[in-house]
């Protein structure tokens, strides 16, 4: 069993905004819009998720659990109100990534932590589904 890219997106992007973004791996349309890179490892006893996002904070992330869908999101804007500004470079940006969870992880048990850069979410697996090592079985 692994975890699985989940795509809500109902939205279908214009042909240009998809090739430049999707065929040559180039974001030329929209330049604040960026999804971190994610790894997703299956061990003995649990999955791990984990995404570079580097600058950010631990309060930035609102990570939730939907009809065994893990949503993982951020929002931040960079803006300063300010009456003498003449001009806001500052941004906006978000992300949202969504990983279908498989039947064999332990719902209640699943843990996010934050740490240089990296976000990582720890899915253990129930107890009857954590796979035993071979062993070999000798004639006696």
């Amino acid at each position: 069993m692994r975890i699985v890219k989940y795509n809500n997106n109902n939205n279908f992007p214009s042909l240009m905004n998809q090739f430049f973004n999707e065929d040559f791996g180039m974001n030329l349309i929209n330049r604040n819009h960026s999804v971190p890179s994610v790894n997703s490892i299956e061990n003995n006893d649990s999955f791990e998720i984990d995404l570079a996002v580097p600058g950010m904070k631990k309060d930035d992330f609102k990570i939730e659990l939907i009809d065994k869908v893990l949503i993982i999101s951020s929002e931040n804007s960079n803006t300063i109100e300010n009456d003498n500004m003449r001009l806001n470079e500052f941004n906006y940006s978000s992300f949202q990534r969504s990983f279908r969870i498989p039947e064999s992880v332990e719902l209640d048990k699943i843990k996010a932590n934050y740490k240089n850069g990296i976000l990582k979410i720890k899915l253990p697996k129930k107890k009857d589904s954590i796979t035993k090592p071979n062993r070999v079985i000798e004639i006696g």
